[in-house]
């Protein structure tokens, strides 16, 4: 659509002026009557016009949005005004037609969006996106003579425009006309952006022949470029029950969703963007969150948030963008409101106490976390966030209780495994149970290797003899260093062979830790190394705990704010 029509569609949402109130007043007494005076100029034509146009009668707009009501009923005004006054200039005329089609067609209000594609049309013929427009509604409207008449023509002002390979290929699937489909659908899948909707298509045409191996490949296909479109699912799950693949078939069906691949249609594009609505907008920003464009976000959450200020959700997510792109105050500022408005608004509050964390406010971190867990005591970031506070001030059983309880919830939480364990045994818990606990979690989660580096320290330096086992400590650590060789995990190597009495390999392994990190630790941790390393060449274990309290891997993370703000889930993000 030319840039011009978005234009002066934008610029009823933001170039109005606060009116005094007694005009005020005066708008709303327009507004409620129920057939503007210039308005009826589109439904009653001027003589000259009515050989020419059709009569676009006014709609009900109770059902759509206040900015969308406001737009419609503008625009059919500066309509009317353009054909009362006698305008003769067609593309004038045909734009001011296109505008009220768009602002029809994205209010789901399709009889008046049709009669006013086809004025456009009428007034210029060889305008090739008026035809396109049009035959795309039929299209959605399954009025397929329509269509094709219009498609048709769309091809013959311009036939090099991609997607109508793809818009009459969907015509011709609604027809039955199969060989036209494909040829179309054929040649719409060697454009990048219509791959995924082409693919789709042609899954759904096997499946009308019947050719249900063909159907899987194509439509298999299509998942892998688009796997958000979880609508492929459902024929894809036909394809699998026809060729006897019953369990494939309900997998897929089990995942099925309503949405379909999204074709990459600039005149399409430019259509659904035509209409500033605040869901618009908000859509928009989280489109930009996802490709980590922040300051375009936070711009059309600003947008939206000017259309409806009362979206806490979508104000939530403002924050998040401000913040992540580096508008902390911002987004404290938002995030505050957000709870003066709401004080039960959870994901504000997290986010909130991750920021007064972040900046060294620990206890205030402390009450947000105590508070978001009184009104949802299966929030499993605040019970995590919270126990790596306490366990930071050694209050290991309190940090243990909050980290089992958020296991409980969210089992995926690889971190806290581990970290539950360590505050359970700095609690005073027996390294007998711990190991036993911890024994369980490396069957269960073989994949994490904190789990086998916290285990072989155990089963070689627990103070309880029954727990060391340096041939189960020499197991694991084989099964960890090769794979990760890390300096902690190569140190792990060289404590569990000194835990098997092989103290020789245990200085070869130490003395390969100390030269790696050589130029990277400060003098008092390459001491320690070098102490450790002195042990081993003493023919001895090193006289430290399992579990220093200075071991980074044994402690919780250090915080990064990003990440929440950037991947926490937001089950309603506007």
């Amino acid at each position: 659509m030319q840039a011009s029509i978005l234009n002066n569609i934008y610029s009823f949402f933001f170039l109005c002026r606060r009116a005094p109130p007694g005009a005020v007043v005066i708008g709303l007494l327009m507004l409620a009557t129920p057939v503007p005076l210039l308005a009826d100029a589109l439904s009653e034509l001027p003589a000259s016009w009515q050989s020419r146009l059709q009569p676009v009668s006014e709609s009900d707009l109770s059902g759509t949005e206040p900015a969308a009501r406001k737009a419609i009923t503008r625009t059919r005004a500066r309509l009317a005004e353009l054909l009362m006054n006698g305008t003769t200039e067609a593309p004038r005329l045909a734009g001011g037609y296109g505008q009220l089609a768009a602002l029809y067609q994205l209010s789901r209000i399709d009889t008046p969006a049709a009669l006013c594609w086809d004025n456009a049309r009428q007034l210029q013929p060889d305008e090739f996106r008026w035809s396109y427009y049009a035959g795309y509604l039929a299209l959605k409207r399954g009025q397929t003579d329509s269509a094709l008449a219009a498609l048709q023509r769309a091809r013959e002002l311009k036939p090099d425009y991609a997607p109508l390979d793809l818009r009459l290929a969907q015509l011709w699937l609604d027809t039955n006309q199969l060989d036209k489909a494909q040829a179309a659908l054929e040649r719409a899948s060697r454009q990048p952006g219509l791959r995924a909707t082409a693919l789709y298509y042609l899954g759904e045409l096997d499946l009308l022949r019947r050719d249900y191996e063909s159907a899987q490949q194509h439509l298999l296909e299509a998942l892998e470029l688009a796997p958000q479109a979880s609508g492929i699912h459902y024929p894809l799950a036909q394809a699998y029950r026809h060729q006897g693949q019953q369990d494939l078939a309900r997998e897929h069906l089990a995942a099925f969703k309503p949405g379909l691949p999204a074709a990459d249609d600039p005149l399409v594009a430019e259509l659904q963007s035509a209409l500033e609505t605040s869901r618009a907008n908000f859509r928009l920003a989280m489109r930009a969150v996802n490709e980590q464009d922040y300051k375009k976000a936070f711009e059309h959450f600003e947008a939206g948030l000017k259309i409806d200020p009362d979206n806490l959700a979508a104000r939530v997510s403002y924050a998040r963008a401000l913040y992540l792109s580096g508008q902390d105050e911002a987004a404290l500022e938002q995030l505050h409101s957000v709870l003066e408005r709401a004080p039960g608004q959870t994901l504000a509050e997290f986010l909130l106490a991750v920021l007064r964390q972040s900046r060294g406010e620990r206890d205030a971190a402390m009450e947000h976390y105590y508070r978001i867990l009184q009104h949802d005591e299966r929030h499993t970031g605040a019970r995590f966030y919270l126990a790596n506070l306490l366990f930071e001030r050694e209050q290991y059983a309190a940090a243990a209780k909050q980290y089992a309880a958020a296991l409980a919830v969210n089992p995926d939480i690889p971190p806290a495994r581990v970290l539950e364990l360590v505050a359970r045994q700095r609690a005073g818990e027996p390294d007998r149970k711990i190991a036993a606990a911890l024994e369980q979690r490396v069957t269960d989660y073989p994949e994490q290797p904190e789990l086998k580096y916290a285990l072989v320290r155990l089963r070689s330096l627990s103070t309880d003899m029954e727990v060391r086992d340096g041939v189960r400590a020499l197991t694991l650590a084989n099964q960890l260093a090769p794979k990760q060789p890390t300096p902690p995990n190569i140190a792990a190597l060289a404590l569990a062979a000194a835990a098997d009495g092989q103290f020789d390999q245990a200085a070869r392994l130490q003395r390969q830790v100390v030269d790696m990190m050589r130029w990277m630790l400060e003098e008092d941790a390459l001491k320690r190394l070098q102490t450790t390393l002195d042990a081993y060449e003493g023919g001895r274990l090193p006289a430290q705990p399992a579990w220093p309290v200075d071991d980074p891997l044994l402690a919780p993370p250090p915080l990064n704010p990003a990440e929440p703000f950037r991947h926490y889930p937001a089950a309603v993000p506007y």
